[in-house]
């Protein structure tokens, strides 16, 4: 099955799919409409010579155009490549040269970050225009279920980005089982349609036969105002932005503003971050009539997880059970043997293909068909999944592990923290030694000692938080989710270096 014959499982024609807030006013597209966009666009890109398989790539903020691409460039059989905007010049170009980009189509802002050998199309303009004049396909290219449809790269947190290689099966195959869960939802994306996240929440809308409200980036404000206006059912996107979210109305309350109806929200999906017990409170007393969801899923193997077969009603902070399509491993790291806590290992059509020319890569992360996620996981007696850290993330302090995501819980259950991230300190005595940076509720008031004696009171000793700062906001990275790398390198900059004790002398040997 083609990506984009997903388009055409909207169930009428003249229903409206997308509302594209990116616009000064609003631009409303039907399923026919947006078919026949997709359709012609598939049709400009093979007028320009493009062979199947050839690389297209996308450079652009949010954008109704945005979804001409995503769906144009498959519909042709070709592959769609989607741009991180913040990438630096390097890793742009980088990715361009990996992926054998053919051409990149970007928006005015981002068209300067092309390189010049690359050619390029800017969205608006004559050439752009020209593109989308052609007569449309007159159905979808005939592709293998094992051709791949996106190419997309992974953040590279570690050296270069990895470009993931996601195939027609992979991609439907994700969408039609998530899909029939959420049929008709209008469903609100604000987090970057580069990001898996945004676009696969779009892609379950369109396919489910539900409308799309894009807003062109996130705010709190522009977020809230949104669900009002349009009456959103369905909220998606990473924990930052619910945090922020939840600050925006709890501000507006304690200023004596009136609040605005969120009443209309019935599903609430929280993912690509691990969630928080205190956060998803918080956003359940904001959609009080909500099902909040954590979500789980990465970019190599998207679905995991769903509700219990049962029916039991999920725990707040589990990631969900065993999806009925997929089978799932815990593997304990140290002797690779089964276990209820360990590595996640998925095995699913939904699985990527593998690493663009990276068969090391490939061959560390995929055995037998199983991808190894990196994140550690845990699973109690009814089934129920809870993440508990990422391998990489986990840190040692005097011989014992730690996992930030466990601290932060921790802490955020404090009524005056709204958010905590806790990162590793360098550590001569130690090793590493953990450091918080938090952001309070509005209107409370902590000190440092404060925060010390909570972790100390309801955790391990060894888990507090040697350092704390308090900063008024959390940073974001590119994807919308936190920036710990950054808050990494800013912690050890703030923290004071403690030196190791100088060895004592050894005493004089006795005497023979």
């Amino acid at each position: 099955m083609n990506v984009a014959e997903l388009l055409e499982r909207a169930p009428d024609g003249d229903a409206v799919v997308l509302i594209d807030r990116s616009a000064a006013v609003p631009r409303h597209t039907t399923a026919a409409q947006m078919s026949d966009r997709v359709l012609r666009l598939g049709t400009g890109l093979l007028a320009r010579g493009m062979e199947p398989s050839t690389r297209v790539g996308l450079l652009a903020a949010n954008c109704g155009e945005y979804y001409d691409v995503m769906f144009g460039a498959p519909a042709a059989g070709l592959v769609f490549v989607p741009l991180n905007t913040r990438l630096p010049a390097d890793s742009l170009s980088y990715i361009l040269d990996d992926a054998d980009v053919h051409t990149v189509i970007a928006d005015a802002e981002h068209a300067p970050l092309v390189p010049p050998a690359v050619p390029s199309i800017v969205i608006g303009s004559a050439e752009w225009d020209a593109l989308c004049s052609h007569e449309p396909l007159t159905a979808p290219a005939a592709v293998d279920d094992d051709d791949i449809a996106v190419h997309i790269y992974t953040s590279g947190s570690t050296g270069r980005p990895k470009g993931v290689l996601l195939t027609h099966r992979n991609i439907t195959f994700t969408v039609l089982e998530y899909g029939a869960a959420m049929p008709g939802e209008v469903m609100l994306v604000s987090a970057p349609l580069y990001h898996k996240n945004a676009s696969m929440s779009s892609k379950l809308a369109f396919a489910s036969g539900g409308t799309v409200v894009l807003l062109p980036q996130f705010s709190a404000a522009s977020y809230v105002e949104a669900i009002e206006q349009h009456r959103v059912t369905m909220c998606s996107g990473v924990p930052t932005m619910f945090a922020l979210v939840t600050a925006e109305i709890a501000a507006r309350a304690a200023a004596g503003h009136e609040l605005p109806d969120l009443s209309s929200v019935q599903r609430a999906f929280i993912g690509s971050a691990p969630l928080t017990e205190a956060l998803h409170d918080d956003v359940q007393r904001l959609l009080p009539q909500a099902v909040v969801s954590n979500g789980y899923g990465t970019t190599e193997a998207v679905l995991a997880f769903g509700p219990h077969p049962d029916g039991t009603p999920r725990p707040a902070i589990s990631v969900g059970h065993q999806h009925p399509s997929v089978e799932l491993r815990l593997v304990d790291p140290d002797t690779g043997a089964d276990a209820d806590a360990g590595e996640l290992w998925v095995r699913s059509p939904g699985v990527m293909a593998g690493y663009h020319r990276l068969p090391e890569a490939t061959a560390e992360r995929l055995t037998d068909g199983w991808y190894h996620t990196g994140d550690l996981m845990t699973r109690d007696d009814d089934g129920w999944y809870y993440f508990v850290g990422r391998v990489d993330d986990m840190f040692v302090c005097a011989g014992e592990n730690i996992y930030p995501d466990a601290v932060e819980q921790l802490l955020e259950r404090h009524p005056a923290v709204h958010q905590a991230v806790v990162v590793p300190v360098p550590d001569e005595l130690k090793g590493q030694l953990p450091a918080a940076f938090v952001r309070l509720a509005p209107g409370s008031t902590l000190t440092v000692e404060d925060v010390k004696q909570y972790a100390l009171a309801n955790g391990p000793a060894y888990a507090h938080p040697r350092y704390v700062w308090f900063i008024d906001e959390i940073p974001l990275a590119s994807t919308a989710k936190i920036d710990r790398r950054g808050l990494i390198a800013r912690a050890a900059e703030l923290a004071p270096r403690r030196q190791r004790p100088p060895t004592p002398p050894r005493a004089p040997a006795a005497a023979s």
